[in-house]
């Protein structure tokens, strides 16, 4: 899928569970670009498709559907090919419409979806595995959870090795903003 419109840098960013993607894409939301973030929209075709999803799970619970999809990888697929599909069809609708000439597409699984290509540019926000396993633990998770949850998705280090660009995060929220802000600078200046 090609998310590359004439005029604007479109920019797939990716991580790990708790490498700061998300504080990464509000920085480069109050920079000004159009941000766009998969979980969000997940989040919304969740709960229009929640009659659907709960005959499968028999559960409509979030928390609970979370857990079973990472234990088993033909759920995970089903829901996957469910949600997807909707999630980058209103991606590519907001690239289109928006007049901001600089957009930033949070994807957790870019490289894992093989959508890497359609992107101008690839980010990967990285941070040391223990590090982020201490934010998910302050956020609720527990570490088994963690584990599961990382382990369905490529190891940063090969994230890092496909991404255009690596953000690295072991830091605090400051020096993730500067290297963010010099990060959107470059990009807006090879416009």
């Amino acid at each position: 899928m090609d998310f590359r419109i004439k005029g604007k840098k479109v920019i797939g960013l990716t991580g790990g569970i708790s490498s700061g993607k998300s504080t990464v894409l509000e920085i480069f939301g109050e920079l000004g670009a159009e941000t766009i973030c998969a979980d969000k929209l997940s989040k919304k075709y969740f709960e229009i498709l929640k009659d659907r999803i709960a005959e499968t799970f028999n559960t409509d619970d979030r928390g609970k559907i979370a857990s079973l999809v990472f234990k088993d990888d033909a759920k995970r697929k089903w829901l996957e090919h469910l949600l997807h599909p909707m999630i980058l069809s209103e991606a590519r609708e907001i690239m289109a419409s928006t007049d901001k000439s600089i957009i930033i597409f949070d994807l957790p699984l870019l490289f894992e979806a093989g959508l890497e290509g359609g992107f101008d540019l690839t980010l990967c926000v990285w941070a040391e595995w223990k590090e982020r396993l201490a934010r998910a633990l302050a956020k609720g998770f527990d570490k088994e959870d963690f584990k599961r949850r990382d382990l369905k998705q490529y190891g940063l280090e090969q994230k890092a090795d496909k991404a255009d660009i690596v953000i690295y995060n072991n830091g605090d929220r400051k020096s993730l903003r500067e290297k963010t802000v010099r990060i959107f600078n470059i990009i807006k200046g090879n416009q």
